[in-house]
C-alpha cells in the first residue's frame, strides 16, 4: 500500500479501516466505523442491484453478502489529496476469490468517504466495476 498511517487524515483513516475490516470480515468492527444514519452508495450498480443503503444496521446486513461471497484482500490503496480532513478520496484494488465459483476476483475501485467531527463515516460512495463481480460469480462453462 502506498499510504502511511502516520500522515492520514481522519477521513483517510476511516477509509483505510473500512477496507481492512471488510476484507477481514470483521463486520461488527466495520459497522462501528459508520454513523448510525450513514449512507453507502454504489453509483455504478447495474439495474436491479442496490444503489444506496441507509443506516448502520442496514449496512451491516448488506455487506454480510460481500464477505460471504468474496474472499478478498486489499493489494493497493492510494489516497488523493483533498481540501479538507473530513473527506477522503482513494484509489485501490482488491484481489481474491469468489467463494461460489472459485474464480479469481479482482476489483479496481475509487471511493469517496465523508466523515463527521468524530471521524465516523457519514457517506461512502463506492465506485467499483460491477462487471468484475459478475464475471467472478459466473460459473465456468463445462
Amino acid at each position: 500500500m502506498n499510504d502511511t498511517g502516520d500522515t492520514r487524515t481522519p477521513a483517510q483513516h476511516a477509509a483505510a479501516e473500512h477496507l481492512r475490516l471488510l476484507t477481514a470480515a470483521d463486520l461488527d468492527a466495520w459497522a462501528a466505523l459508520f454513523a448510525t444514519d450513514a449512507t453507502f452508495t454504489f453509483p455504478f450498480a447495474p439495474p436491479g442491484m442496490v444503489t444506496e443503503v441507509h443506516g448502520r444496521e442496514a449496512l451491516h446486513a448488506h455487506m454480510r453478502g460481500f464477505t460471504e461471497t468474496f474472499d478478498a484482500r486489499l493489494v493497493d490503496l492510494t489516497f488523493i489529496a483533498t481540501a479538507g480532513s473530513r473527506v477522503a478520496v482513494a484509489r485501490g484494488k482488491l484481489d481474491g476469490t469468489a467463494r461460489p465459483t472459485g474464480k479469481r476476483f479482482q476489483q479496481d475501485f475509487i471511493v469517496v468517504v465523508h466523515t463527521d467531527t468524530d471521524g465516523l463515516i457519514t457517506r461512502f460512495d463506492d465506485y467499483w466495476n460491477p462487471l468484475a463481480a459478475v464475471e467472478a460469480l459466473t460459473p465456468a462453462e463445462a
